[in-house]
């Protein structure tokens, strides 16, 4: 009698290993969502991970774990492992039908563009004698931008130069954007008279306008670490510089471009060398609004350096080049009214080939980062301004 209830018992066991093992992951989801599209490096970001099983069936063990680049990390480090990639591991029990959300709180001390592409769901049959297992997809990303640091004085410098050739430069009228009404000069037009005004006055009255000269900066960024000593932290002030500077200039109403010595930022030199063509150097032509702001930010973020990189000089000297198929930013293309602002912090490589492209232009910065400590002694044209960033060494 024993022996047929042990039997019995071992038959029901097997029987349901083999349910459950066919059933177990049927109506069964995971989600993984970051509550942030972006945050600013040094802040927190919070993630969500929803498991929901859709059937009556319970699981009461379930094992969710997935992996995220080690550069964030979680503030909860219970079930974490830091190798190559931070591995999170959480254990739930559902019942039938049931859905549990959890959130998670990471830091976010680097730039970056962060992804969680794939998890793993993972259960264990009755007695734990047999372990089942599954991949989920996930679509998770978080953009971490670049820090925001003070480039007051550098925009002060860049507005000042703005109004020094709006004085300079005649400015165009804009025959759709209409100003005032004022008494006629002999250097008018007889097409701009306002006649039920001048008949109202008895004198001739003309309509003025507003110029149509438009605000506009343009970026040249240096990520190149050149030489025998690496400075990573130059090259993140200079990229710094550059996102608070688009920032704040687009918040004034101005219209921004960036052009980055980088091919294919984003993606590895020795992954996609093949592809790589003069034509596809990161250039954002000069706009203004949210949208274009963020379309610079999100492209600063994804920058790792390990990127096919052109030397500075290289660039600039190449961008004069009228035929060059990524040309559409050389100096001369570019409207008068147009601040060109260089930064680099490769002086010694890059002063040369600054000086010939700025050539006899009225307005351009360069801003220079240099490690705190360091003697910074370059010098060069009246009309390229100096601006010198002393940075912390780290």
């Amino acid at each position: 009698m024993i022996s047929l209830f042990i039997l019995g018992l071992l038959l029901l066991v097997i029987l349901w290993n083999m349910y459950y093992s066919t059933h177990w992951n049927k109506e069964l989801s995971v989600s993984l969502n970051f509550l942030q599209d972006y945050v600013y490096t040094g802040e927190q970001a919070q993630m969500t991970e929803q498991i929901e099983n859709r059937k009556r069936l319970m699981l009461p063990v379930l094992e969710v774990s997935f992996h995220i680049d080690k550069k964030l990390t979680f503030l909860d480090c219970e079930n974490t492992n830091v190798s190559d990639f931070v591995y999170k591991r959480d254990i739930f029990a559902l019942l039938g039908n049931q859905r549990v959300t959890r959130k998670l709180t990471l830091q976010c001390p680097q730039r970056g563009c962060y992804r969680i592409d794939e998890s793993w769901l993972t259960t264990f049959s009755m007695l734990h004698g047999r372990r089942f297992s599954t991949e989920a997809p996930a679509d998770a990303e978080l953009y971490v931008y670049a820090a925001r640091v003070n480039v007051s004085d550098i925009v002060v410098t860049c507005e000042r130069l703005m109004g020094n050739i709006q004085c300079a430069k005649r400015l165009l009228e804009d025959p759709f954007a209409f100003s005032s009404i004022r008494e006629y000069t002999v250097t008018d037009p007889m097409k701009t008279i306002n006649w039920k005004a001048s008949a109202r006055t008895g004198e001739l009255m003309v309509n003025t306008f507003e110029s149509t000269l438009t605000e506009k900066v343009m970026l040249y960024l240096d990520v190149e670490d050149a030489g025998i000593m690496k400075y990573e932290y130059l090259v993140e002030e200079s990229i710094s510089i550059a996102a608070s500077l688009a920032q704040k200039l687009i918040a004034r109403g101005m219209e921004v471009g960036i052009c980055v010595n980088a091919y294919h930022i984003g993606f590895r030199a020795d992954t996609n060398a093949s592809n790589q063509s003069n034509s596809e150097i990161v250039t954002l032509e000069p706009a203004g609004g949210k949208k274009h702001l963020n379309s610079i930010e999100r492209m600063l973020a994804k920058f790792r350096g390990d990127e096919k990189i052109i030397p500075f000089a290289d660039l600039l000297t190449t961008l004069q080049e009228s035929a060059h198929p990524f040309a559409k930013q050389s100096s001369a293309d570019l409207s008068e009214d147009t601040v060109l602002i260089f930064i680099s912090k490769n002086a010694a490589y890059s002063r040369d080939a600054i000086e010939a492209y700025v050539g006899q232009r009225q307005a351009a910065i360069w801003v220079v980062p240099y490690t705190k400590g360091d003697t910074c002694s370059v010098k060069t044209w009246d009309n390229i301004h100096l601006v010198k960033r002393e940075v912390e060494r780290s």
